[in-house]
């Protein structure tokens, strides 16, 4: 959660949250925006995402860290028409959504509707894409993606993955082998459940099962022209933070970070497209 407590996500001052009515359009079902955002004092948080399914797993998070009930407000709808009226929000995030959109233009439409609801005077938030993938987002992932769609197994691996069996899997794999190392004794089950968490399962799925990823066509270049386009000025690209985990993926987010290293260029490459621009 620290991570998006932290004002150098967004390039704000201090104080910029407090009071603010926000929209998360894509929220997901993790929490830690909604939970950043309480505690920086926001207004409200209205989540926005297709379905239901993801609305029971956020209300559990947001129970877990005791936001005070009316403070979130969770509806089904989809970020390319958003049911809300013009001029509704202080300060409207989408983060990694209009990426997985059937086509450009559909980003392009969603921009325009996320702007359309923020207020005159307001913040438009988003992570548009991939500027200069490296080999995570260029071959990585679009062939964990293909093989999500051939092999029925890694389908059904992934749609039904859970902390508790993948733990339980491993577990029993490296208690088995054990007898050939010594070493692998000391991997036990408090170990793995530090290393695979509900996020961990969660990454899994919204990385691997959307089907579409536009994200290395929407390069910064193009976010910038859809904000100007659509009234806002002052746009920017906030400084990366680094992200601390609570799963694996710890191990994986100082080459996320550290990104003038060659190692780390080579497979994340110039990192992730966020721009904030403010309504005019």
């Amino acid at each position: 959660m620290d991570s998006a407590e932290n004002l150098d996500s967004y390039d704000v001052k201090p104080g910029f949250f407090k009071g603010k009515k926000i929209l998360d359009a894509g929220c997901g079902n993790t929490g830690y925006f909604q939970v950043a955002m309480y505690n920086l004092g926001a207004l409200s948080v209205t989540c926005l995402d297709i379905g239901d399914e993801w609305k029971p797993e956020l209300e559990k998070v947001i129970r877990e860290y005791k936001v005070h009930e009316g403070f979130c407000d969770l509806i089904s709808g989809s970020t390319v028409s958003l049911p809300f009226d013009s001029e509704s929000f202080d300060f409207v995030a989408s983060n990694g959504v209009i990426m997985h959109l059937e086509t450009v233009e559909m980003a392009s439409e969603a921009l325009s509707e996320l702007a359309r609801v923020t207020k005159k005077g307001g913040s438009l938030y988003s992570y548009i894409g991939v500027d200069k993938p490296g080999l995570v987002d260029s071959h990585i992932v679009p062939a964990l993606r293909q093989a999500y769609k051939d092999n029925l197994e890694f389908k059904n691996f992934i749609d039904n993955a859970s902390p508790e069996s993948m733990v339980r899997e491993i577990a029993g794999i490296l208690s088995e082998c054990g007898i050939y190392d010594d070493q692998l004794k000391a991997i036990n089950s408090s170990i793995l459940e530090s290393l695979i968490t509900l996020d961990t399962t969660t990454f899994l799925q919204n990385m691997i099962q959307l089907p579409i990823q536009q994200g290395t066509k929407l390069s910064e270049d193009w976010g910038r022209e859809q904000f100007k386009k659509n009234r806002m000025i002052n746009i920017r690209r906030p400084k990366g933070v680094y992200w601390k985990r609570n799963d694996f993926r710890r191990y994986l987010a100082p080459f996320h970070y550290s990104l003038n290293s060659p190692i780390a260029k080579l497979f994340y490459g110039n990192g992730h497209v966020k721009l904030i621009g403010e309504k005019d």
